[in-house]
């Protein structure tokens, strides 16, 4: 039986898999390295920091960039090379733009200083990294990912270092701007890396030299992206309007938790899954293409499963470990937390079935298409969010993400099944079955999985009930005990899964262990 993957037609594959490997490393240096400036901050700093002006940077560097990474890493010629150079010109635009508005229309930024300086230098921030990007389209388009992936790690490393010498300078009242200073550091490291090592070899700009094609191109999928964008990040816009900065800070501290699945698994999973399809596009036989999305989306299915079934019962604990007794004790933070464990099954179901679409559509009306459906699950999203918050506060929030992302997952996989049946002339409906019972682990695989989070409920309970869940008094005997019985239940769930998971799929472990082992003849 043969998995669709040989020695002689994996060479992308294999490029995207190490890159996956090297970026998870640097994303978990990234993550440690958060840790050490969480501990020192207070809720509303927080909130400011890490919602509102993370909100005004992410939006500068999604405009300027999206667009062209998109168009310029799934055409790969020299003549469609020069286009690049236009992400300087189109960065400038945007971050002077959004000096203007966070100046003359933020109304927090009029009446807080420590905040206006913070907000100015996020914007200039945002301008020095994506003038580096150039560099970075220059080493997607060969497919190392791994230069990017240190890139981000040296810079992060950096970043925390000033972010924690700044706080610890700062008299009280310049937080905000201890994190300014710190992401401009980041931004000036990320782009001297990049450069450094090829700006000799990267073709310089030529005047009037632009291929139309690809600039289309390029507009296109900026203002599709932007559509996803806001909806991405709509929680935050969200709270921005409708909640407090406290708020906004517990918030930010179940989602700096909560997405650090998203930022060490599935976002470098994605990417790179993004440009293995968006190469094995072009070959007329589809079947490593289709293995290969049968074998990464059920990959993050069952990543998600884990998060949602095993995890969502242990964030107390991880909070207690990771952000100390302060955010710990914190309900309405472990709730938050909680929530963004069952949302991670979503959100990697969608990314990976969204990032084939980026990677196989061939027309401005198939993104056109997808950009609709984002706008309308946006719109939903919002009318959901609105009259879920009031009711059960932050957690209403990803809630409505969940419902949204399920909708857009939907999309993609009609997507899919319809570009498969297409390539190989058979009915979209009987594809469709095929496609997503390969997609689904085994029924009794899900099975296990229930019956695992029932078993983590049931001890997280005991906890409950002895009013002991919210604590780390590893003093207390009774503590050590009912935590001692949480922990060796959860250990022995994935136990009984992991040998559940190897008995029933053996397919999909060989085919995703030639994904990144392949064999050689």
């Amino acid at each position: 039986m043969t998995n669709g993957y040989d020695g002689s037609k994996i060479s992308e594959g294999r490029a995207a898999a190490r890159g996956t490997l090297v970026t998870l490393l640097f994303r978990v240096v990234s993550f440690a390295c958060t840790q050490a400036t969480l501990r020192l901050l207070d809720p509303s700093t927080l909130g400011k920091a890490s919602i509102q002006l993370e909100l005004l940077l992410t939006t500068v560097l999604f405009i300027s960039r999206e667009g062209f990474r998109l168009a310029l890493t799934r055409n790969v010629t020299e003549e469609n090379w020069n286009v690049a150079w236009l992400t300087i010109p189109t960065v400038s635009f945007v971050a002077l733009s959004s000096v203007l508005w966070h100046l003359f229309f933020s109304p927090l930024a009029a009446n807080d200083k420590d905040y206006r300086i913070g907000g100015l230098l996020y914007c200039l921030a945002a301008w020095i990294e994506g003038c580096g990007e150039p560099a970075v389209l220059y080493y997607l388009r060969q497919m190392n990912v791994a230069k990017r992936a240190s890139a981000e790690g040296i810079a992060t490393v950096a970043k925390t270092m000033t972010t924690i010498v700044c706080l610890r300078s700062a008299d009280g009242k310049w937080h905000v701007t201890a994190f300014g200073i710190a992401q401009l550091v980041y931004g000036s490291v990320y782009s001297i890396y990049l450069y450094s090592g090829s700006w000799r070899k990267m073709v310089k700009p030529k005047l009037a030299s632009f291929q139309r094609a690809t600039c289309h191109m390029t507009l296109v999928f900026t203002i599709q992206g932007f559509f996803k964008h806001l909806l991405t990040e709509a929680d935050k816009i969200i709270l921005t309007a409708v909640s407090n900065n406290y708020n906004q800070g517990v918030y930010a501290m179940g989602s700096s938790y909560g997405g650090m699945a998203a930022r060490i698994l599935l976002q470098p999973l994605e990417e790179n899954a993004r440009l293995l399809w968006s190469r094995l596009a072009g070959r007329k036989d589809t079947t490593e293409l289709e293995v290969s999305y049968r074998v990464l989306v059920k990959l993050v299915i069952f990543i998600g499963l884990v998060f949602s079934c095993l995890a969502v019962n242990y964030t107390n604990l991880l909070l207690n470990i990771l952000a100390g007794r302060k955010w710990g004790s914190n309900p309405e933070a472990a709730q938050v937390l909680s929530a963004f464990c069952v949302y991670t099954a979503f959100l990697a179901c969608n990314g990976m079935t969204e990032a084939f679409v980026y990677g196989v559509a061939s027309s401005g009306g198939e993104m056109g298409r997808l950009g609709l459906v984002h706008m309308l699950t946006g719109v939903f999203f919002a009318a959901t969010a609105f009259f879920l918050v009031p009711t059960y506060g932050t957690v209403g929030l990803v809630i409505a993400n969940c419902v949204a992302m399920l909708a857009r997952s939907s999309y993609s996989i009609f997507f899919a099944t319809s570009y498969f049946s297409k390539q190989k002339s058979t009915s979209p409906s009987s594809s469709g079955r095929r496609l997503i019972q390969a997609l689904l682990p085994q029924p009794t695989v899900l099975l296990g999985f229930g019956l695992a989070w029932m078993s983590t409920r049931w001890s997280l309970r005991q906890l409950e009930e002895r009013n002991l869940h919210l604590s780390f008094d590893y003093r207390n005997k009774e503590w050590l005990i009912y935590t001692g019985q949480h922990l060796g239940m959860g250990i022995a769930c994935v136990i009984g899964l992991a040998t559940l998971t190897i008995s029933l799929e053996s397919t999909f472990i060989e085919s995703l262990r030639s994904m990144i082992r392949p064999k050689r003849d």
